[in-house]
């Protein structure tokens, strides 16, 4: 699908991918490719530029959605194309996908130069902003649909992680907070650290906002030991006792002899 060499007689799965293949081969060979007629029963691919190229296919078989490049004519006469409307932001971002992924501060002009190495087409800055913004959705994945997603979140860590402490907080069904202390980090701080806790918040940026309260142990290397975190609607003093208090429970502490919690405070 990359590089696809269209013959007379090949055989699709159905309409989409032999558009697909359609669109694939004019990027390739820097052609634009207009469909019509197109419909459910037949598809026909044209050149814009009006030269004699043009691909028929049709159904091989009345219900069976298997699709055949039945005639054509497989030769252009007419100049390439240097912009091409079918690398566009969808395009872009399923192609370099990989790429983002392993490197998501990739710069758009990054991105710009690749397209226009590899694929002799330019692109403008907000075609490369919006494919970015696709590829890193899909990777990181939708804020809405992870939070209505959460539920299924807390029965999956319950499950991997029996005994763990996973709470959340609503009010009148509208979520204001979430409380995570894994039974495996608890039972290590319990056992092997000290018994000194540092606590702290930091904004969250995205969709929903919001604040990650978090508590951080020191073990015996003087490394840092996570303990239990929170994501709440706000930083207030309801919302640190509420975190505190579900903390106090899961590590059994009736007062404060022999603790010791260190905070940055700051200005309350």
């Amino acid at each position: 699908m990359g590089d696809p060499q269209l013959q007379i007689g090949m055989k699709f799965r159905d309409f989409d991918q032999f558009k697909a293949a359609v669109r694939n081969y004019g990027i390739k060979n820097r052609y634009v490719m207009n469909f019509r007629p197109n419909d459910s029963t037949r598809c026909k691919a044209i050149c814009t530029r009006g030269c004699p190229f043009y691909l028929w296919a049709s159904l091989m078989t009345r219900g069976v959605s298997t699709v055949q490049i039945k005639s054509g004519h497989l030769k252009h006469e007419c100049a390439k194309e240097h912009k091409n409307r079918h690398v566009n932001a969808m395009w872009i971002a399923r192609k370099y996908m990989e790429q983002l992924r392993a490197d998501p501060s990739w710069k758009l002009s990054g991105i710009m130069q690749a397209v226009k190495l590899n694929q002799n087409v330019e692109i403008s800055r907000l075609t490369a902003y919006r494919a970015k913004s696709i590829a890193l959705r899909e990777i990181d994945g939708d804020e809405a649909t992870q939070m209505a997603s959460l539920y299924d979140y807390r029965l999956e860590l319950l499950k991997t992680h029996p005994g763990s402490t996973v709470k959340f907080r609503c009010d009148d069904g509208i979520f204001e907070a979430m409380y995570v202390c894994l039974a495996p980090l608890r039972a290590g701080f319990l056992s092997g650290c000290r018994r000194v806790i540092c606590v702290d918040g930091c904004f969250l940026k995205g969709v929903y906002g919001g604040q990650l309260l978090s508590a951080v142990g020191v073990d015996a290397n003087n490394c840092s030991y996570p303990m239990a975190w929170a994501v709440v609607n706000k930083e207030n003093k309801y919302n640190w006792s509420w975190f505190l208090q579900l903390l106090g429970e899961d590590l059994n502490i009736e007062n404060s002899h022999g603790w010791a919690f260190v905070s940055d405070r700051q200005k309350v």
